[in-house]
């Protein structure tokens, strides 16, 4: 029994008993109404109690509700932390993706270019053979018929296949036309297939060692023998675009992509030396500016 409510019952034991003597009629009605109002007020007091009790424990409930709520937004943001995380790596994988597309794209279109000129460049040829007639074995001055039986006066071009000299084309019965011979080659070098077209290149320089495609057939020969890691033919061919052809554009070519050959060698000086002659001789050249690039990369600058 609560301290109240144990004063109140001494209160109504005195009040019915007479505790307080000669306590009148007027008097016991008035302490038993004053008893029903501490009752009544007993009453309310306990209801505010327990609806105090009540709104506690809907607080309490509350407040449950709103740590588990900050622990979901905790847990929730260490998911998107993590999240965000994977997307940034997803990301940048696909950034490195589409810059290896882009530089694909790039070489891509570059062989094309090539391709169109080389294209420009046969017809062209094919013109100038219509309107000129072709000059006889007897005529041309640097052409000579080699021993089909006898060893070859150079013992390079016996190793590699490239010829040292021009020789005789073959008879036109049945010989390729040059253009077409020439562009057949270069698909095969554009399809990748680098073996057979460093095999038909050596056959068009030694088919047509005359015409205004040997120094690019040179050249894609060596690139053909460079993608192989075949330095020392690579090599050949491409001092043969330098040495044979100096007025051709695709000397400077040869010129970087041989300063490549002596660097992957390890002939650093040479590379040097070959790169910077392209700089003084070609400086407006794209090949100048990736041979400066080259001397800077590889601490030769």
């Amino acid at each position: 029994m609560t301290p109240k409510f144990s004063n109140m019952a001494i209160f109504i034991g005195l009040a019915l008993t007479g505790g307080w003597g000669c306590a009148t009629e007027p008097n016991l009605t008035d302490i038993q109404k004053q008893v029903q109002t501490l009752i009544i007020q007993q009453e309310a007091s306990h209801k505010q109690e327990q609806q105090i009790l009540d709104r506690m424990e809907t607080v309490e409930s509350q407040l449950d509700e709103h740590d588990f709520l900050v622990g979901e937004l905790i847990k929730t943001e260490e998911e998107a932390s993590l999240d965000t995380r994977h997307l940034l790596e997803k990301l940048e994988r696909t950034s490195t993706l589409l810059r290896e597309q882009i530089e694909q794209t790039r070489s891509t279109t570059q062989r094309r270019d090539q391709d169109m000129s080389i294209r420009v460049k046969a017809l062209e040829s094919r013109i100038d053979n219509v309107i000129h007639q072709p000059r006889s074995v007897s005529e041309s001055p640097e052409v000579t018929t080699p021993n089909p039986t006898g060893p070859s006066s150079d013992p390079k071009a016996t190793q590699t296949g490239i010829p040292a000299s021009p020789t005789s084309p073959k008879g036109s019965a049945g010989a390729e036309n040059e253009a077409s011979a020439f562009r057949s080659a270069y698909k095969v070098y554009l399809n990748g297939n680098y073996e057979r077209a460093s095999v038909e290149f050596q056959r068009f320089v030694t088919n047509y060692p005359s015409t205004t495609l040997t120094p690019q057939a040179y050249y894609y020969l060596g690139e053909s023998f460079y993608v192989q890691k075949q330095y020392d033919p690579a090599k050949q061919a491409l001092e043969q675009v330098i040495s044979r052809y100096p007025s051709s554009k695709y000397r400077s070519h040869a010129l970087y992509k041989l300063g490549q050959i002596m660097l992957e060698i390890d002939q650093r000086s040479k590379a040097q030396e070959l790169w910077n002659s392209i700089i003084q001789d070609y400086p407006d050249s794209p090949e100048s500016t990736q041979a400066k690039e080259q001397l800077k990369k590889s601490g030769l600058s």
